[in-house]
């Protein structure tokens, strides 16, 4: 059986093993030496460290052996200036100081350099592993040695990779191609050559200084009158009638300060510009009315489309006579009125614009809101009010239907759309408690909030917010006094002018 020999860790072998799988490298950064304890020890794979380490720097070399693919082989120079101890183990740990290879040795002194001996002691460590792509090299080269084979080898590498581009230039057919070629060269940036004497009329290169001085000296001995009527011919195209000519150009040109006020026909110019549609119509948004009452609408004189938008005004929430003391009663919610849109490019000079106003509160069913209409274009008839439901204070359940919606119309309209409002929501009763129902919603405003009331007391309805939006129900419990529903939000008429 081999006396001395080298093993892998099980440390070392579960990080080579890892490094494998994930395809990440192990550092070997440093050997270490030992006495073994003053006997030659026996590795084990279940050591952490040696039996008795002496010294630990970092590794010199590692490398592949050129004649085994599976054997490592690790060197370290220790110089004369380090020893006073015998070598009968050593170790290779990686850069997290994990001992991932153990070996023994033959025991051999390495002396320090006043014991009279001035040698320096290099150590090789080989080691079998199943893949030496997973393990590599991590040393600084500022603390470490260099053995005359590294060296060696370093210096042939260096002067091979030498050799083999010097081959590559030789053998390339134009290996400097930031030169450019003797014949018919093609020059990039701004190429500079010498400036040709005055007269001169050979093959050397003509630079702009001498075509400029060239044609200064044709030019100065010509007679300076003769030169000015040629240049004005020449850029007037020797026009004849010249002067002609640039009166009419200078009557079409345009006023700066009218800012354009001065063109012939601003809607051709408009649409040839590819601003207007074939009847003229730029939209451009020039003006926005809102109505929350009831007024008049006369556009402006350059309003070619308008857009209205609006909502008619909510129901009101139904409210309550006094109760009993044997009942309760719950209130529906009013509904929210509808909601109409609508384009129009015929309309008439003068529009009434009508904003109903929201019904009366009672103690009872809620009253219907007030119809809103833009003229005959477009009518919103208001939302219905909320019933009344009343109920014993034994009774199961019951229930008072909220208000219902309405739908808009429009008339000669371009385009448009047209929704009812939300229907009000059911006031309900139950064994003494009572809880009212919400107003509708519309598509601009909130229904009044739900109202709740139970042992003896009453809730007034909650009025909506917005515009069009329907009151809520008033809530009783027995023995309450009278209380009225939710005043409804009125409606409103957007209106925007296009040119």
């Amino acid at each position: 059986m081999t006396k001395f020999y080298a093993i892998v860790t099980t440390l070392g072998a579960a990080k080579i093993a890892n490094a494998v799988s994930l395809g990440t490298k192990l550092n070997i950064t440093q050997m270490a030496v030992g006495d073994g304890g003053g006997t030659t020890p026996t590795p084990n794979a279940s050591q952490t460290k040696l039996v008795n380490e002496a010294r630990r720097a970092a590794i010199n070399s590692l490398t592949i052996d050129s004649a085994n693919g599976s054997q490592i082989i690790a060197e370290q120079v220790i110089p004369e200036t380090e020893g006073g101890f015998w070598i009968r183990e050593m170790g290779l740990f990686d850069a997290d100081g994990t001992l991932i290879a153990v070996c023994n040795t033959a025991e051999t002194y390495k002396p320090q350099l006043q014991e009279g001996s001035g040698r320096t002691q290099r150590l090789r460590m080989i080691l079998i592993v199943s893949s030496t792509d997973a393990i590599t090299l991590k040393v600084d080269p500022s603390v470490v040695l260099a053995t005359r084979q590294y060296v060696d080898e370093q210096v042939l590498e260096v002067r091979q990779y030498a050799d083999s581009l010097m081959a590559a230039h030789l053998k390339a057919t134009d290996p400097h191609t930031q030169y450019a070629p003797k014949a018919s060269p093609e020059l990039t940036g701004i190429p500079k050559a010498p400036t040709a004497a005055a007269g001169n009329n050979s093959t050397q290169l003509a630079t702009t200084a001498f075509v400029t001085a060239a044609l200064a000296a044709l030019a100065g001995s010509a007679p300076a009158a003769l030169d000015t009527l040629k240049e004005l011919a020449d850029a007037l195209g020797n026009d004849p009638n010249f002067s002609a000519t640039v009166l009419n150009a200078l009557a079409g040109k345009m006023d700066i300060a009218k800012n354009g006020s001065d063109i012939p026909s601003a809607a051709t110019f408009i649409k040839n510009l590819g601003l207007a549609d074939s009847t003229g119509t730029v939209g451009r948004l020039i003006k926005t009315t809102i109505f929350i009452s009831s007024g008049t609408f006369t556009p402006q004189a350059t309003t070619k489309k308008i857009r209205v938008r609006g909502v008619g005004t909510g129901g009101n929430g139904a409210g309550s006579p006094a109760t009993s003391a044997n009942t309760c009663a719950a209130c529906g919610g009013g509904a929210g009125a509808g909601y109409a849109e609508a384009w129009f490019s015929t309309f008439p000079a003068s529009i009434p614009v009508t904003i109903g106003a929201a019904g009366a509160l009672t103690y009872g069913t809620g009253n219907q809101g007030g119809t809103c209409s833009f003229g005959s274009l477009v009518t919103i008839p208001g939302g219905l009010g909320g019933a009344v439901a009343s109920n014993s204070t034994t009774a199961a359940f019951s229930e008072a239907s909220g208000g219902g919606r309405t739908s808009p119309t429009l008339l000669g309209q371009d385009s448009g759309i047209v929704t009812p409002g939300q229907i009000g929501e059911f006031g309900k009763v139950y064994s003494g408690y009572s809880s009212s129902g919400r107003g509708g919603h519309s598509l601009l405003g909130s229904g009044g909030p739900i109202a709740v009331a139970g042992s003896g007391s009453a809730a007034s309805g909650n009025g909506g917010s917005g515009c069009g939006a329907g009151g809520g129900g008033a809530a009783l419990s027995y023995s309450a006094a009278a209380v009225l529903g939710g005043l409804a939000s009125t409606g409103v008429f957007i209106v925007e002018e296009f040119a």
